[in-house]
C-alpha cells in the first residue's frame, strides 16, 4: 500500500494507492462515518457498469445503507443544472450532514460530487474514488471542486477537501487510449515544474505507460505525481502563490478546450498543447535552452492526440483567455520555465505574443500532428 498525506492542518487526509483497493472501500471509509450509515454513491453510467457493484458490495457488507445516483457523462454536463438536479435527489432521499458522499469516477464526477458536498447543507463529508489516470494524479487531490460556466471552465466552485482518496490503478485497464494520454499529460506537468527525473522517466517510458505494460511503474508514477501535488497544496491550499505553478500548460490549454468545444479536445490533450505553447514562450522570453526546449516540444507533438487544431478560432481562444480564473489585477498570469523544475509566474506576456504562439501551435500541430 502506497500512502501520501496531504497536510492541511485539521483538513489533512491520506491518498492511498493499491491494486484492487475498490474491493475494500467499506473498510477504508469507516473512520469518516461519524456513527452514521448512509452513503450516497455518485457515479456515471459507464463506471456504474464496471465498478459500482464491487464498491456497493464492500459497503453493504459492513452495514452501510447505500443509494446509487447516476451523473451524466461529458464536460457539457458539468454545470449548475446537473448540480441542482443532484441537490433535489439527495434532499428527496433524506440525506443530511451526517451522511457521506462517495465519488466514483473521473474528474467530472469528482468535481460535481465535491461541489455538491461543499455546498449542500453547508458541507457534507465526501470521499474520492478516481477511476481515470487524470483524476488519480490530479483532480481527486487538492480540494478544487466545481463546475463550468458557458463563459469558461471551472468558473464556479470551491476549495473543499475530501476525507480520503482511494486510488486503484487496476481500473485504468478499462480506459481508452485518449483517456490515458490525458493523465499522462498531467504527469508530465509535475515533472516540468518540480521533478526533472520524473519528466525524463515519463518521456523515456511513454509507450510502457500508455499501454499499461508495467503496473508497478504506473503505481510509482502515480505516487510521485500525488506527492508533488500534495507538497504544493499543503503549502498553498487556495492558490494564493505556489499552487499557481500547477497551472503550467493550463492557461492556453483551457482556452483551447473552450474555443474548440468541450469534448472535442480532452482536458489532458489541451494541457499537452498548452505546455508546448508555454515552452515556446519560455524559449522566446526567458531564454530557456532552445535545443532542450525544442527537443521536448518535438516529443510532445509526437503524442498522438485525438483531435488537431485545424478549426481553432484564435479570436474565441483569446476571449476565453481574458475570462480565465488566472487573471489577477487585470493581468493574465502565465507559468513559464527558466529550466526544467525551475518554474516562474509572469504577467507581462502581451496579447500579441499569445496570438503569435497560438498561430504557431495551429500550424505546427495541424501539419505534423502525432505519430
Amino acid at each position: 500500500m502506497r500512502t501520501v498525506t496531504v497536510d492541511i492542518a485539521e483538513r489533512s487526509y491520506r491518498t492511498m494507492i493499491d491494486q484492487h483497493l475498490l474491493m475494500s472501500v467499506g473498510e477504508q471509509i469507516q473512520p469518516y462515518m461519524n456513527n452514521a450509515n448512509k452513503v450516497a454513491l455518485l457515479v456515471s453510467k459507464t463506471v456504474k457498469k464496471l465498478y459500482a457493484e464491487r464498491v456497493t458490495r464492500s459497503l453493504i457488507i459492513l452495514g452501510y445503507d447505500v443509494n446509487v445516483f447516476l451523473l451524466p457523462s461529458g464536460e457539457e454536463n458539468k454545470n449548475l443544472t446537473t448540480v441542482s438536479e443532484l441537490y433535489d435527489e439527495l434532499i428527496e432521499n433524506a440525506y443530511d450532514r451526517s451522511c457521506l458522499i462517495v465519488a466514483l469516477g473521473g474528474g467530472i464526477v469528482g468535481d460535481i460530487s465535491g461541489f455538491v458536498a461543499s455546498s449542500l447543507f453547508r458541507g457534507i463529508p465526501f470521499v474520492q474514488l478516481p477511476t481515470t489516470l487524470l483524476s488519480q494524479v490530479d483532480s481527486s487531490v487538492g480540494g478544487k471542486v466545481g463546475v463550468n460556466h458557458p463563459q469558461g471552465k471551472n468558473l464556479i466552485g470551491a476549495f473543499y477537501q475530501p476525507k480520503i482518496v482511494l486510488i486503484d490503478p487496476t481500473v485504468l485497464k478499462t480506459l481508452d487510449h485518449r483517456e490515458l494520454i490525458c493523465g499522462y499529460g498531467e504527469i508530465l506537468k509535475y515533472g516540468f515544474i518540480r521533478d526533472a527525473s520524473l519528466l525524463q522517466k515519463c518521456l523515456d517510458n511513454k509507450q510502457t505507460i500508455l499501454e499499461l505494460k508495467d503496473m508497478e511503474l504506473i503505481s510509482e508514477i502515480i505516487q510521485r505525481s500525488v506527492e508533488i501535488k500534495a507538497e504544493i497544496v499543503s503549502e498553498d491550499e487556495q492558490e494564493a502563490g505556489v499552487r499557481m505553478l500547477l497551472n503550467f500548460g493550463h492557461t492556453i490549454g483551457h482556452a483551447i478546450e473552450n474555443s474548440c468545444g468541450y469534448g472535442k479536445i480532452l482536458h489532458g490533450e489541451a494541457v499537452i498543447l498548452g505546455m508546448c505553447a508555454a515552452l515556446k514562450i519560455s524559449i522566446d522570453k526567458l531564454e530557456f535552452d532552445p535545443v532542450k526546449g525544442n527537443s521536448i516540444i518535438d516529443s510532445l507533438f509526437n503524442i498522438k492526440l485525438g483531435h488537431d487544431l485545424a478549426g481553432l478560432d484564435i479570436d474565441k481562444a483569446m476571449m476565453a483567455l481574458m475570462r480565465d480564473k488566472k487573471i489577477r489585477d487585470g493581468k493574465l498570469n502565465f507559468v513559464l520555465l527558466k529550466d526544467i523544475a525551475l518554474p516562474v509566474i509572469v504577467n507581462d506576456i502581451s496579447p500579441e505574443k499569445v496570438r503569435e504562439t497560438l498561430e504557431w501551435l495551429i500550424k505546427r500541430f495541424t501539419i505534423g500532428a502525432g505519430s
